[in-house]
C-alpha cells in the first residue's frame, strides 16, 4: 500500500494505517530531528512528538508524500526544543552570573560576608511575595513600574507591598539578627 492509500485510510480513522506510516517514517523523522539536536534522546522525543502533531493534523493533509509534511513537521519542532534549549541554557548562564555578581556585590561591596549570610537568613524569614518584591527592587534593580508589570498590579500597589515588607524585613532583623546593620542602622 502506498503513502496516499495509507494517509486517506489514517484520515478516515483507521489506527493501523497510521501506525503503518509511523513505522515507514520513523527512522528518517528520527534522522532529521538528530541533524537538528544532536541529541539522541531528545531527538526520539522530538520525532515522536512530531507524529502525535501530524496526527492531529492529518485531516489537513491533501495529497502526494507524506514525507516531506512529516519531515517539516519533525524540523520545527526539533528547532522549537532547539530554540527553548538554548533559552534554558540562556538563562542558567545569566542566573548563575547574576548569583555571583549579586554575592559579590553582596559580599565585597555592602556588608561583610557574615552580614551577607545574615541578611540571606533574615531574608528567608519573610512570606515568599515579600521576599521575590525585595530581591527583584533591590537585588536585580527592577523599576517600580517593571514590578508592577511583573505582579500584574498598579504601581501604587507595589510601592505599599514594598513598603510593608521593608518594615517587615526590619522587624525580622530588629528581633532575630540584632547585629546586622542594614543601610548604615540597626
Amino acid at each position: 500500500m502506498g503513502d496516499e492509500e495509507l494517509v486517506r485510510l489514517a484520515q478516515s480513522g483507521d489506527a493501523a494505517a497510521y501506525e503503518e506510516l509511523v513505522r515507514l517514517y520513523q527512522e528518517p523523522a528520527f534522522r532529521a530531528a538528530y541533524l537538528v539536536l544532536r541529541d539522541a534522546p531528545e531527538a526520539e522525543d522530538a520525532a515522536q512528538d512530531a507524529f502525535v502533531k501530524a496526527f492531529s493534523a492529518l485531516h489537513r493533509f491533501r495529497t502526494g508524500s507524506m514525507r516531506p509534511w512529516l519531515l517539516k513537521i519533525v524540523v520545527n519542532e526539533s528547532l522549537n526544543r532547539l530554540k527553548a534549549r538554548r533559552r534554558r541554557v540562556a538563562v542558567s548562564e545569566r542566573t548563575a552570573a547574576a548569583g555571583e555578581h549579586a554575592d559579590w556585590t553582596l559580599d565585597e561591596t555592602v556588608i561583610n560576608r557574615e552580614q551577607a549570610y545574615l541578611l540571606r537568613q533574615a531574608l528567608d524569614a519573610l512570606k515568599e511575595q515579600e521576599r521575590t518584591l525585595i530581591y527583584l527592587r533591590f537585588f536585580l534593580t527592577l523599576s517600580e513600574h517593571e514590578l508592577a508589570e511583573y505582579f500584574g498590579c498598579p504601581p501604587g500597589t507595589i510601592k505599599s507591598r514594598l513598603s510593608r515588607a521593608l518594615a517587615r524585613l526590619r522587624q525580622v532583623v530588629t528581633r532575630d539578627y540584632p547585629g546586622l546593620t542594614i543601610g548604615g542602622t540597626q
